[in-house]
Formats: structure tokens, C-alpha cells, sequence
């Protein structure tokens, strides 16, 4: 059995574990990469240590493989919950946000538009906040802090206040 000392491995390799996630990653996504560099890292350290590296390639090889497997990984991930948030959005087409009781300021294709243009980072906290999850559910399921959660979501609201300016959003904090 080869053994590899850890931090060396990840010395060696994370320019390559870098390069590869970027051309792999769906560009929109680029803000997953850090999970991404995580996830490839846990999974090496973890085989390494069960000895599942058996040293038939290099292994900057099998890390590569990782790495690429690991970015389609999130890819799927990714697009999957954008297919889930266009498909809810679609379905539930009242107001999201409300100037007083009866007008809606946002429809369809601009709800649409707007979420396209919020940054990647925050579109994906709203889109779960906005499917009804809880605040503990987004933090489990993005595998964040219940805080950043929290944060995403002032962030998102403070970004439609100074884009749009005049859009009172109602958003009830849980």
C-alpha cells in the first residue's frame, strides 16, 4: 500500500484540481467552486485514507477524475434547482412583491428577468426562501450557516432596493 502525506498531495494538485473545475463548472455556477475544491479534497482524503488509491495511474490522474466527476456533480445539482425554481415559479404566479394589497409589481416574465439578474449567490437562497423552506431547510440543503442564510437574504432585499428603486418588498423574515 502507497501511502501519500495529505497536505503534499493537496500542494501539488490544487492548481490542476482548479483548472479542472473551471472548465467543467457550468460558468453561471462559478460560485459553487470552493464547494467543489471542498467536496474533491474529502473525497481524496477520505479514499486515501482506506487505501483506494491503488496506484495503477498517477495520481494526479485520479484526482483529476474526481475533480471533473465532482463539477458535473454540481452541474446536475445546479441545474436541477434551477428546473425546481422555474417550475414553482411558473406554478405559483401571484404576487411576490406588492406595492399596497392589490397591485403586483413583478409578473411572470419580470419575476423571471429579475431573478436572472440577481447574483447567483443570493438567486439560489431566494429561490428556496420563495419555494417556502425554512431557514434551517436552505441552511441544510446549501450546506451553509442558518446566519448566512439570514445574510443572503438582506443582502438579496437590499440589492432589489437600490436596483428597482420604488419595489417595497414583503419579505417576512422566519
Amino acid at each position: 500500500m502507497v501511502t501519500f502525506d495529505f497536505e503534499t498531495v493537496v500542494k501539488e494538485t490544487k492548481y490542476l484540481v482548479l483548472k479542472t473545475i473551471g472548465e467543467t463548472l457550468i460558468d453561471r455556477f462559478d460560485d459553487a467552486t470552493e464547494d467543489v475544491v471542498q467536496e474533491v479534497y474529502f473525497r481524496v482524503f477520505k479514499s486515501l485514507e482506506k487505501g483506494g488509491f491503488d496506484g495503477r495511474s498517477k495520481i494526479s490522474t485520479w484526482i483529476y477524475t474526481i475533480a471533473k466527476n465532482e463539477s458535473l456533480r454540481m452541474n446536475e445539482k445546479r441545474l436541477r434547482e434551477e428546473e425546481k425554481a422555474k417550475r414553482y415559479l411558473q406554478k405559483n404566479k401571484y404576487d411576490l412583491f406588492q406595492s399596497d394589497g392589490n397591485n403586483s409589481l413583478l409578473k411572470d416574465d419580470w419575476i423571471e428577468s429579475l431573478l436572472g439578474t440577481i447574483p447567483e449567490v443570493y438567486r439560489q437562497t431566494l429561490r428556496l426562501y420563495l419555494s417556502g423552506k425554512s431557514m434551517d431547510e436552505i441552511a441544510s440543503e446549501l450546506q451553509i450557516k442558518q446566519g448566512t442564510v439570514k445574510s443572503r437574504l438582506f443582502r438579496t432585499k437590499e440589492w432589489i432596493r437600490k436596483t428597482l428603486p420604488g419595489v417595497k418588498n414583503e419579505f417576512q423574515e422566519s
